[in-house]
């Protein structure tokens, strides 16, 4: 049975997530405080945790700490430290890989063959960059599950996503490189492109940002209804139709059975897809309600929006390295007559209509 977690550990984590309450805080100081083990504990764990987050760990940076992790197992310790040495073997491996996100390797039977995957979970507040064995780059957002086998490369270049992830792909003529984003599978050689599949929306949106990438529907037999998207095009899949409908200028063609619409983008347009993996949050004419929903993931808070007409305002814009929520509803206040209370306990932002207008 694997071991639990201690309270005290909880609220380093917690501390180093920058999510401690005042109360964590002080509790935290109080234990430091205590015994010189608790101390050396505590940086024992944060310089495995700076680790873990740093983009240029090296394998030599990943076997020095190992080694002095293996120095203070033979020293005489608390039973807690020793206790760390596992979580923080497995936090220095996890950067020796390169990835920050929760990583969970799963075997699967396929055809009689156990195939490993690799399975990245980004919860919401997190973002992850990820650089798969041929190249390839993928930016993870918020709120995204990201998988792929561990022969990767080797008979195929395949991936599956819920969520949304940002693909930078290293161009490979003899192996097409696959998602599987939800009802969809998009296929391309080597380009870059944004895909917005998560699981409780009711569209699949694919936005190419240079190349061309196909785009098929898998419900329906393989080789029917195909879709080519070109530079600066969305296409947004709707589940619940089935036809497609291409819009391109001023002409409109709708095909059955696909449900897909096509759109031509601006530069300025794509810019606000993309920018969420250079830490810019975007808002392109959203409503408040669509707002709320990118909010949550972005900050892993609940919003509630009491007013339903609050839902329809829009609002379009950026936020640069934006750190906190109230930053955003601060601006959103100076257009909307709103207020809005925090409750820490459940981490839910109740927002309501202000009768000072």
């Amino acid at each position: 049975m694997a071991e639990e977690l201690s309270n005290i550990d909880r609220i380093i984590i917690r501390y180093l997530l920058h999510e401690a309450d005042p109360a964590e805080q002080e509790d935290l100081l109080r234990w430091l405080k205590e015994d010189i083990n608790n101390r050396d504990y505590f940086f024992a764990f944060k310089e495995a945790w700076d680790l873990s987050k740093s983009a240029d760990a090296s394998a030599h940076k990943t076997g020095e700490s190992l080694k002095r992790l293996k120095n203070q197992m033979q020293r005489p310790r608390n039973p807690r430290l020793l206790r760390f040495i596992k979580y923080a073997a497995a936090i220095i491996l996890i950067a020796a890989l390169g990835f920050a996100a929760l990583i969970i390797t799963r075997s699967v039977e396929k055809t009689g063959n156990k195939i490993l995957y690799t399975e990245i979970l980004t919860e919401n507040g997190q973002k992850k960059e990820v650089t798969l064995p041929d190249g390839t780059k993928v930016w993870l957002n918020s709120g995204t599950t990201f998988k792929y086998a561990n022969n990767y490369g080797k008979v195929n270049r395949e991936v599956y996503l819920l969520g949304e992830a940002f693909f930078d792909v290293t161009r490979d003529e003899t192996r097409t490189f696959i998602v599987h984003a939800d009802e969809i599978t998009i296929r391309v050689l080597g380009t870059s492109f944004n895909v917005n599949c998560y699981p409780d929306n009711q569209i699949v949106e694919t936005t190419v940002i240079s190349g061309i990438v196909s785009i098929e529907n898998t419900n329906i037999e393989k080789g029917s209804d195909v879709v080519i998207l070109n530079k600066l095009e969305k296409g947004t899949y709707l589940k619940d139709q089935q036809k497609m409908l291409i819009a391109r200028n001023t002409q409109n063609e709708t095909v059955k059975p696909l449900a897909l619409k096509k759109l031509t983008l601006s530069n300025e347009e794509t810019g606000y897809i993309a920018s969420w993996k250079d830490q810019t949050l975007s808002f392109n004419n959203e409503t408040f309600d669509e707002m709320a929903v990118k909010l949550q993931r972005w900050f892993n808070v609940t919003i509630h929006i009491e007013d339903e007409n609050l839902k329809n305002y829009r609002y379009k814009g950026k936020f640069e390295n934006v750190r906190s929520i109230y930053q955003v509803l601060e601006v959103v206040r100076l257009a909307t007559p709103i207020t809005y209370e925090y409750n820490e306990k459940t981490k839910t932002i109740t927002i309501k209509e202000s009768n000072l207008k």
